[in-house]
């Protein structure tokens, strides 16, 4: 007579015994990292391919960057953010350049803040209406940020949609120290 052991060492039942363990095994240890990386996109970050080249020469049309949420990091002066326009459900990313308290003009091509020359804007032409050219002095208020695009030239930032409050921002640029 057969004990068990030698049963299922003559049918190759150990064999498929082990074959269903790690198979079962992977297949616990793929839904957990899957799980753990739907987390950490829907709560921390996300990655998006950015579409145009409002920030060009540094963010080119076609590159993928992460981003933090909005809420989970401080917004300083040069971030780049990724901010929701009031106006159009549309988001656009620029630089922030002016935090609040801080008075913003375009002078002559010139961007001033607080009296002082920041960016020297190309303007698309030289007349009055070009708000590249010139723009009435504007005080920032509390909780508010000033934007401005890279590409002067494209002017989809708080010249032409307003100074973007705090909650018009959905995430700014992620740059981890140590991959880059």
């Amino acid at each position: 007579m057969y004990n068990q052991a030698d049963y299922s060492r003559t049918t190759k039942r150990a064999g498929q015994k082990r074959w269903r363990g790690f198979l079962f095994s992977t297949l616990i240890v793929l839904s957990i990292a899957f799980v753990i990386q739907l987390g950490f996109r829907y709560l921390f970050f996300f990655p998006m391919r950015i579409t145009s080249d409002s920030m060009a020469p540094e963010i080119l049309a076609g590159s993928k960057r992460y981003f933090l949420h909005a809420k989970l990091g401080k917004i300083g002066i040069g971030d780049i953010v990724l901010v929701r326009s009031s106006r159009a459900d549309v988001e656009y990313l620029c630089r922030v350049v002016a935090l609040d308290g801080d008075k913003v003009q375009i002078v002559a091509g010139k961007f001033l803040v607080n009296g002082q020359t920041k960016i020297e804007l190309k303007p698309r032409l030289s007349i009055p209406e070009d708000l590249s050219f010139k723009m009435q002095e504007v005080e920032v208020r509390p909780n508010f940020f000033f934007c401005l695009n890279d590409n002067t030239q494209n002017t989809n930032d708080s010249r032409t949609q307003g100074i973007f409050a705090r909650s018009q921002i959905v995430a700014k640029i992620f740059k981890p120290k140590f991959f880059f």
